[in-house]
Order: structure tokens, then C-alpha cells, then sequence
């Protein structure tokens, strides 16, 4: 190989080694519950659009939103257009309890609950693995009682799916899905374009803190929710990804990157990303509260669509 071809490769910037796991929350849909038809359609666009692009994905199963008086078996079905589509899925409860605010053994029933349909779903279609997203993120307030579910989650044979990287993108939806109500359709295209700057704003961030933290990239995780606009956005979002030198990866194999391996000793009512969690023994004690704030023009524009319409 030539000189200065080497010398070339060697320069490439680091960012070319860069890779996330795609995780979805809040299956099957996240959105406006009453709509099977935007669950439908929503489903469809965001598999479609990872199917495309040959990303692994795993999405986290709320089982309380299947049971819908006449429609089970059709929400079901889209839990199997997942695994059909060669995605993974596991449990985020039942009904998305707050770990903070729920007694134990009530959560612990609430974690059961949202294992019946899944998990023998999968088990059918040959994968064994079994993962746990906590809703809100909230680990734990209390160290016994966070000691004391994981020791449950264990028992379970469950793996813990941590969050590194976030927008904010429920609050984003909500908007968007008022907005498109209320007949304002320029507005909403506005936010559209705006979570997509925002998703860019955080990474520039959640970037710049992995490598305050640890020196370098790491293996990243990023969360998402299963609902319609993030199903219209989702080929750019990936897009944004690739443009950034990053490659998808499952989430077992983002978890092989020893940063995972890093003592994580939060304890509070949020529920920050993990690298906030890991913050905190290495000396840096970083917060959301460090996090870009959402732009005052959406604030705005979600106060005012929080009004009755004229």
C-alpha cells in the first residue's frame, strides 16, 4: 500500500467508527390510542423505513395498549409485523408505571403483566433474549428498592436496555399531533423540521459529553417512541445518523463497549440518560438541566395549542 494512502486512512476522523442501537418505546403505538388505523399506518412506515436502510431495531412493548375492547387481536398483530420484519421486542410493562411512585411488588406484577404476549411471541419466532426498558427511564429514588427490582429483572433472565442519547421526542409528537387536529398543517410542519435540528442539537451535545466522560465514541443508544410522526421523520432521522459517520448495531452488541461496564451510582426522581448516571463516579456530575433547552418558539407554540381552538 502506497505512503500516503496510509497515512490518509490513518487521518480519517474518528466519528467514521461510530454506531448506535436504534431503540423504539411505547409499542405498539404510542400515538392517539383511539386510532387503530394510525397504529396500522404507523407501524408500517416505521418498518419500512428500517427495513430499508437493514437497521436492527428493538422495540419496548407496553401490553396495556393491546388490550383495546375489539381490536386485541389486530394491535396484536402488529406486535408480529415486528418480529415478522426481523426486529426484537421486550418489556416496558404493562401500563408504564413510574418505579419511583409504585410499590415494589405492584411494579414487580406490572412487569409479569407485560411479558404474556411478547415474550411467547418471540420465543416462537427463536430468539431467547429478554430485555427490560424502564418507563420514564426511572431507575430508582431508593438504592434498596432499585437493588431490589433488578435483582427481580435477573431472575427473570432480563438484560437492562440503558439510554445514552435522547430528544425529547414525545414532547415533539404531542405537539405535532395538536397541531395536525387543530387543522394548523404549516405549523405542524414546522415542528416536524424542528425535531429534526433539536435531534441534531442533542447529539452535537450527548457527543460532546461521551467523549468529556470517557476521552472518545462510544457504542451509542438511542431512544425513540412508536408514534406517527416519528414514523413520517424516522428515513431522515436515520439519515442524520449516517451523515454523522455512525453504523447500526444491535442493542447486545452496543453493550459490548466497556463504557457499559461503568459504575452507575444515580439515584433520584428523573430520568436522565445514562451518561448523566455515569457522570457522577467520574468525577463530573453532570444533569438534564445541562441539556440544550426545546427552543422558546415551540414552547410557545405548544402553549398556544394547548388553547381552545377559535
Amino acid at each position: 500500500m502506497p505512503v500516503f494512502l496510509l497515512l490518509f486512512l490513518l487521518a480519517l476522523p474518528i466519528c467514521a467508527q461510530r454506531s448506535v442501537a436504534i431503540t423504539i418505546d411505547d409499542l405498539p403505538f404510542a400515538g392517539d390510542g383511539r386510532s387503530l388505523l394510525a397504529a396500522q399506518q404507523a407501524t408500517t412506515r416505521i418498518l419500512d423505513a428500517l427495513k430499508q436502510d437493514r437497521v436492527p431495531a428493538i422495540g419496548f412493548v407496553n401490553e396495556g395498549k393491546i388490550h383495546i375492547p375489539g381490536e386485541r387481536d389486530a394491535r396484536t398483530a402488529l406486535l408480529q409485523q415486528w418480529i415478522d420484519a426481523g426486529m426484537t421486542l421486550g418489556n416496558h410493562t404493562l401500563s408504564h408505571p413510574d418505579l419511583n411512585k409504585t410499590p415494589l411488588a405492584q411494579f414487580e406484577d406490572d412487569t409479569l403483566h407485560g411479558e404474556v404476549l411478547w415474550r411467547p411471541m418471540m420465543e416462537k419466532a427463536g430468539h431467547r433474549e429478554r430485555w427490560f426498558r424502564h418507563p420514564f427511564l426511572h431507575t430508582g429514588a431508593e438504592p434498596a428498592k432499585r437493588a431490589a427490582f433488578e435483582r427481580f429483572l435477573a431472575s427473570r433472565g432480563y438484560r437492562i436496555a440503558p439510554v445514552t442519547v435522547e430528544h425529547s421526542d414525545w414532547w415533539f409528537a404531542g405537539l405535532y399531533e395538536r397541531l395536525i387536529f387543530r387543522g394548523e398543517l404549516a405549523n405542524a410542519e414546522k415542528v416536524s423540521l424542528a425535531s429534526l435540528e433539536y435531534l441534531d442539537t442533542m447529539l452535537d451535545y450527548h457527543e460532546a459529553l461521551t467523549r468529556k466522560l470517557f476521552g472518545r465514541d462510544i457504542a451509542h443508544i438511542f431512544l425513540m417512541h412508536a408514534n406517527t410522526l416519528n414514523s413520517l421523520i424516522l428515513p431522515e432521522m436515520l439519515e442524520r445518523f449516517r451523515r454523522r459517520g455512525y453504523q447500526f448495531v444491535p442493542l447486545a452488541e452496543a453493550l459490548e463497549d466497556r463504557a457499559y461496564r461503568t459504575a452507575d451510582s444515580y439515584y433520584g426522581a428523573q430520568g436522565p440518560v445514562w451518561l448523566h448516571h455515569w457522570s457522577i463516579g467520574l468525577g463530573h456530575q453532570t444533569g438534564p438541566r445541562q441539556e440544550p433547552d426545546i427552543p422558546k418558539w415551540l414552547v410557545e407554540l405548544d402553549r398556544a395549542a394547548a388553547q381552545p381552538a377559535q
